[in-house]
């Protein structure tokens, strides 16, 4: 089974279409029907089934195909692994929620120039299901199970946004108290700030109502239009005014992680780049560490407020 003709098989099969495919692969169709054909002599088995609507893929045909996507990774990543160690320098995909590829990421990307080939964009809780793919490394809020390797790259502040002019807050506030918002909507997204901000509050006799948003800048985006509060770690935006969030008079934080396949064959470079990333956030973000006695792996970057 030759890899032009699983490749051709893959694309036919997710179109359903052989001509769809070959304008896909820039080449005839009569080219794409001889390698589907080659293999289903080869294997021994129908594929498709050939109806006057399309195609449609066979028993075997849906079982190769699960197969195929497999296959085909192992193949990219073998190349992977042979130009990284014979032409000299990796490159890698990473993953991330919209807003950190947006305010960080993507910014390193064009200030630095890594070794990073893109970047996709996905829920927080996405994330590690990713690296079982084509991802090499995942950036995110929500702590990494054991198993990957990781590396806490930033600890940020979760910041009150509010349109500005609230009365619910004094112009001159310096910090919002949680505590005292129990009858505001928290408008939360569901990431990494979600579980800060429940487990800051759980220790709260009356807590504020909770409503979520899937993501930091929807979350924004209500609070711009008077539906609450924004819970977020974003910069401002819609006008928004940005103020620190406190519980119990200590401030809210999540910890942004770096982390990766521990038996990934750039398992070091990656870890490089991960290191790479903090320090260029530690230079551009101006961060203060709580401890300088501590290594680097857990020394927490504590990022300011974003300012309007």
């Amino acid at each position: 089974m030759e890899r032009r003709s699983l490749e051709c098989f893959t694309l036919v099969a997710k179109l359903g279409s052989m001509s769809a495919a070959a304008e896909r692969l820039s080449v005839t169709q009569p080219a794409v029907s001889k390698q589907i054909r080659r293999l289903e002599e080869q294997l021994g088995v129908l594929l498709f089934h050939r109806t006057p609507s399309g195609l449609s893929t066979t028993a075997a045909g849906r079982t190769l195909l699960e197969l195929g996507n497999d296959v085909l990774m192992h193949f990219d990543r073998a190349e992977s692994i042979m130009q990284a160690r014979f032409r000299g320098r990796s490159t890698f995909r990473l993953a991330c929620p919209h807003s950190t590829a947006l305010d960080m990421v993507a910014p390193f990307i064009a200030e630095t120039d890594p070794p990073i080939v893109d970047v996709d964009i996905l829920l927080a809780r996405d994330l590690d299901s990713a690296l079982n793919g084509e991802v090499d490394m995942a950036i995110g809020s929500l702590m990494p199970p054991r198993h990957r390797a990781q590396l806490p790259v930033a600890t940020i502040a979760v910041t009150v946004q509010t349109p500005v002019g609230s009365r619910s807050i004094a112009p001159s506030a310096e910090r919002v108290d949680l505590e005292n918002l129990v009858d505001d909507w928290l408008i939360v997204p569901r990431t990494g700030v979600q579980v800060a901000v429940v487990e800051a509050m759980s220790s709260l006799n009356h807590t504020p109502p909770i409503r979520e948003a899937s993501a930091g800048t929807v979350a924004q985006a209500l609070a711009a239009n008077g539906h609450g509060y924004a819970l977020v770690t974003e910069p401002p935006r819609f006008g928004l005014r940005t103020i620190p969030a406190y519980v119990g008079g200590r401030p809210i934080e999540i910890v942004l992680y770096a982390s990766w396949d521990a038996h990934h064959y750039a398992s070091r470079e990656l870890r490089q780049l991960a290191v790479d990333l903090r320090r260029w956030l530690e230079m551009k973000w101006q961060w203060s560490p709580r401890s300088r006695s501590l290594p680097l792996e857990l020394q927490p970057l504590v990022f300011p407020a974003a300012q309007e």
